[in-house]
């Protein structure tokens, strides 16, 4: 598997590649220090994922996302920010990021974002999911959902909804309802048809889209 990062400072790149290399084996890690220069890498490796800081010089991180986006539509982009702001994460989001890593993460859960990432799962911060009620902080109006028929859902499909939210992946979600994988995919289908969509992060964007908090998983992200 090969991951590349592109940030302008060095620690914070040899950090990550150190921790990466720790974490799994056969990884081969790039890294850049410019946007222009990780599409060149891009361009020249074949790629698993990119770790794409947004405050870079000259091409920022959201700049170099629609282009690598348009570029290379299967790879899979995670943003790399000291900015842990919802408007960012929205905006990432939209643009087809695969999740947001905010670099205030403790060690812990660093670690653990990375293992969802490049195990295929959408990380995004909790901050992002579960907002304090702060009706300035983001463009739309929170409001926790319990019904599932606010939402066109049954309650089992509301269930599984609030597990992909929560960055659970099908075999996760399996375990938590006691219920097979193939079961769980039978619900995801009607969801994506009633929100409009064909991926996780294009359901992610219409949930908070609509303004829609669940409530906080019982571990993790």
């Amino acid at each position: 598997m090969n991951v590349l990062i592109i940030d302008d400072h060095f620690c914070a790149r040899e950090g990550v590649a150190c921790l990466l290399k720790q974490l799994f084996s056969g990884l081969q890690v790039f890294e850049a220090e410019c946007f222009d220069e990780g599409l060149e890498i891009a361009w020249a490796q074949p790629l698993n994922l990119v770790l794409l800081d947004i405050q870079l010089p000259g091409k920022n991180g959201i700049k170099g996302l629609e282009e690598l986006r348009e570029a290379f539509p299967n790879l899979c982009v995670v943003m790399f920010s000291g900015l842990d702001d919802r408007n960012l994460v929205f905006e990432s989001l939209r643009l087809g990021a695969m999740g947001f890593i905010a670099k205030t993460l403790s060690r812990s859960e660093f670690v653990e974002a990375l293992r969802d990432v490049l195990s295929g799962r959408v990380y995004l911060p909790a901050s992002f999911m579960w907002p304090q009620l702060d009706r300035s902080s983001f463009c739309v109006e929170i409001r926790p959902v319990s019904d599932p028929a606010d939402l066109g859902l049954t309650r089992r499909e509301f269930e599984v909804l609030g597990l992909v939210v929560q960055g659970k992946c099908n075999k996760e979600i399996a375990r938590k309802l006691r219920i097979e994988e193939q079961t769980v995919k039978n619900h995801i289908r009607p969801i994506f048809l009633k929100f409009g969509v064909a991926r996780r992060t294009e359901l992610l964007i219409k949930v908070f889209e609509k303004g829609v908090v669940f409530g906080r998983p019982e571990v993790g992200n």
